[in-house]
């Protein structure tokens, strides 16, 4: 009968944040899915973030408008559907000066920010010469602060809910399964699929070459680190980096300090590691603010990932976390996306399927 949907067989390749939010889409629209992982769930790219649901408050910067209002939309979406694990952030930037072209530019930019929210804004931004709560030690000469509202997350118990789900929906989860050959006639290894997604993040491009499918879009592997730090905070800081070209957050993460992230261009996804120089470039970057600088004894771990940013046509900085989908006959492969727009991306799956 016309517009009854047939339930088909799906295998998604990858199990990160993507493939397993588009599994979950799938699933409860009666398809039977499964899912391959090379690792275990959500332990590679997906486990390396800032922690932030965002828009990308940066990305306007590069008039990058539809991708920053499906980031809002998404960030509504998992602060609605997932209250226990996500909360409403407040995040400072600092200034020296009251009057400066950078503060009013941010000002205005954060505005038009709130505005791509629209209803599902989450807070109102505000101008004020104090930090409400904060417990840091901000140096004097920092006397204007802007303030505007994000999403946080805690990963670790959002994706033990998420597999939860998963598994409560009867998915397929086959972990420390990596995948060596596949093909757009819907074959994975020696099984068959109606449909095969192609979710694994930076590692794109190199799987459609290793089985003679050419790959539609470049990736640029952009390597993020980050440092847990042993003090307490209390709100969000996002100030310029120690060469002013790029923003830094602190965020408070399970009573400590998340610092991140750094913007370095690696030549493969594999085994990230942060250096010392990113480590230095972090904690000198934060220490700029601080009355009391921070010293590496206080670093209690760190870790890094790499983005899967679709390679623009300028450098790198530019890159779009925008995604796109590539279709061969019955195999789709996505490419960029991030923890915050995988709802986007798992609904477009599934209008395509």
């Amino acid at each position: 009968m016309d517009g009854i949907p047939l339930s088909k067989k799906i295998g998604i390749i990858g199990g990160g944040i993507t493939g397993l939010i588009v599994g979950i889409f799938l699933a409860r629209e009666g398809h039977k899915v499964s899912i391959f992982e090379k690792n275990t769930l959500l332990s590679e790219t997906s486990s390396k973030t800032t922690k932030l649901l965002h828009g990308g408050l940066r990305y306007l910067e590069n008039f990058q408008f539809n991708e920053v209002k499906n980031g809002l939309n998404d960030r509504s979406w998992w602060l609605e559907n997932f209250p226990i694990h996500t909360r409403k952030l407040q995040i400072y930037i600092p200034f020296k000066n009251m009057f400066s072209l950078v503060l009013m530019k941010s000002f205005f930019g954060i505005k038009l920010y709130e505005f791509l929210a629209g209803s599902k804004n989450i807070g109102t931004s505000s101008i004020s010469q104090q930090i409400d709560n904060h417990n840091l030690g901000i140096k004097d000469n920092y006397k204007t602060y802007l303030s505007f509202f994000d999403g946080g997350m805690d990963d670790d118990s959002l994706g033990r809910e998420l597999i939860k789900i998963a598994r409560e929906l009867d998915i397929e989860i086959l972990e420390n399964n990596e995948v060596k050959e596949f093909d757009p006639q819907g074959n994975i290894d020696e099984n068959h699929f109606d449909k095969i997604i192609l979710a694994v993040g930076p590692w794109s491009k190199i799987l459609l070459e290793q089985n003679n499918i050419k790959s539609l879009k470049d990736i640029d592997y952009i390597k993020g680190s980050h440092l847990i730090i042993n003090r307490t905070l209390e709100s969000g800081l996002m100030f310029s980096d120690k060469n002013n070209s790029r923003y830094i957050f602190a965020l408070p993460y399970k009573d400590k300090v998340l610092l991140g992230t750094t913007e370095e261009k690696v030549s493969h996804p594999e085994f990230p590691e942060i250096t010392n120089d990113e480590i230095e470039y972090l904690i000198d970057s934060f220490n700029r603010l601080l009355n009391e600088p921070i010293s590496k004894s206080e670093i209690i771990s760190t870790y890094s990932g790499v983005r899967p940013l679709i390679k623009s046509k300028d450098n790198f900085h530019k890159s779009t976390r925008d995604f796109f989908i590539q279709e061969n006959d019955s195999l789709l492969t996505i490419f960029g996306g991030k923890w915050t727009t995988s709802p986007s991306i798992a609904r477009k799956i599934v209008t395509m399927i």
